[in-house]
C-alpha cells in the first residue's frame, strides 16, 4: 500500500509529503493589505497556514508569475524559514524570484521534456500550460507550466493554470494519474475585460479527469476569490451527472487529505 499527504493551502497551493521529502506548489500566504484602496480582490478566508511555520520544505513549485501563484512576500518567508529549499519554476518566474530576494543558487529553471529529479523518489516532469493561450518564448521554454510527480509508485499531476488543449492530453496520455488537481475557475468576456485570464471550466476538467483516467480529481482554483470564481456546485454536479463512477476530493482551507493507493487485484 502506497500513500501521499497533501495539505490544500488555497487558491491552488498545495504541500504535498511522501518519502521524506516536502514540496509546495504556488504557496499563497500573504493577507490583504488592511486598509488599501478598495478593490474587488477580497479574500474569502485567511491564510491557513504561516509561511513562517514552514521549516522543513526541500521544494517550491511555482507554476506562472501571477500575484496569487508566485507571492514574493510568501516565498522569501519560505526561503528564510527552511534554508534547504529549492525554488524551480518557468524560466520568466526563475528570473523574478532572483530579483525579488531568493539567493540565485537556490533557483533552478525548469522547462517542459526535461525531468528534474528530487529526493525520496520522486522525478517532477514539467507540463506546458495554457493560461488562455499557451505562451513560448525563442527558446522553446514555456512562460506557464503544470507539473507532474512520478513519485515512486504514485502519479500526482498539478495543472496549475490552463485550458484544455489536444496538446496537454497527448502530454498527460502516457502516465497513470493517481490524483489529478485541476483549476475551474473558467474563464469568460467579462472577467478577460479586466485582465483576468482564465482557466478550464467545470465541465472541461470533469471531461480531462474522466478522458485521462484519473483515480482521483481534485479541484481548485474555485474558493479564495469569488469574482474569479464558478462555485462548486456545476463540478459536483458534472461528476454526479456524467461520470458518477469518478473519485473526487474537494478540500477545505488547510486540510490534510492522506491518498492511499491500494494494490491492484
Amino acid at each position: 500500500m502506497l500513500s501521499a499527504a497533501i495539505q490544500y493551502i488555497g487558491q491552488v497551493g498545495v504541500i504535498l509529503s511522501r518519502n521524506g521529502f516536502k514540496l509546495a506548489v504556488d504557496p499563497f500566504l500573504t493577507p490583504d493589505a488592511p486598509g488599501g484602496p478598495p478593490t474587488e480582490w477580497v479574500r474569502a478566508y485567511p491564510p491557513p497556514v504561516d509561511a513562517r511555520d514552514l521549516t522543513d520544505l526541500n521544494l517550491v513549485l511555482v507554476t506562472h508569475e501571477h500575484g496569487d501563484h508566485l507571492d514574493a512576500v510568501t516565498l522569501r518567508a519560505i526561503a528564510e524559514a527552511s534554508p534547504g529549499c529549492t525554488f524551480a519554476g518557468p524560466d520568466v518566474c526563475a528570473r523574478i524570484l532572483v530579483e525579488k530576494g531568493i539567493p540565485a543558487e537556490r533557483v533552478v529553471s525548469l522547462r517542459h521534456g526535461e525531468a528534474f529529479p528530487c529526493g525520496g523518489g520522486l522525478t517532477v516532469h514539467p507540463m506546458p500550460a495554457w493560461h488562455e493561450k499557451r505562451i513560448v518564448d525563442a527558446e522553446g521554454r514555456d512562460r506557464f507550466l503544470g507539473y507532474l510527480f512520478d513519485w515512486d509508485g504514485i502519479t500526482i499531476y498539478h495543472a496549475g493554470d490552463t485550458l484544455v488543449d489536444e496538446a496537454l492530453v497527448s502530454a498527460l496520455k502516457p502516465f497513470r494519474i493517481d490524483i489529478g488537481m485541476l483549476p475551474i475557475n473558467g474563464r469568460d468576456l467579462f472577467r478577460n475585460r479586466r485582465n483576468i485570464d482564465g482557466n478550464m471550466n467545470a465541465r472541461e476538467a470533469a471531461d480531462l479527469a474522466a478522458d485521462i483516467g484519473m483515480d482521483y480529481v481534485v479541484p481548485l482554483h474555485f474558493d479564495l476569490y469569488m469574482n474569479n470564481s464558478e462555485g462548486i456546485v456545476g463540478f459536483v454536479g458534472e461528476l454526479f451527472n456524467r461520470f458518477r463512477g469518478q473519485k473526487y476530493h474537494i478540500f477545505q482551507p488547510g486540510e490534510v487529505w492522506v491518498y492511499v493507493k491500494t494494490n491492484e487485484i
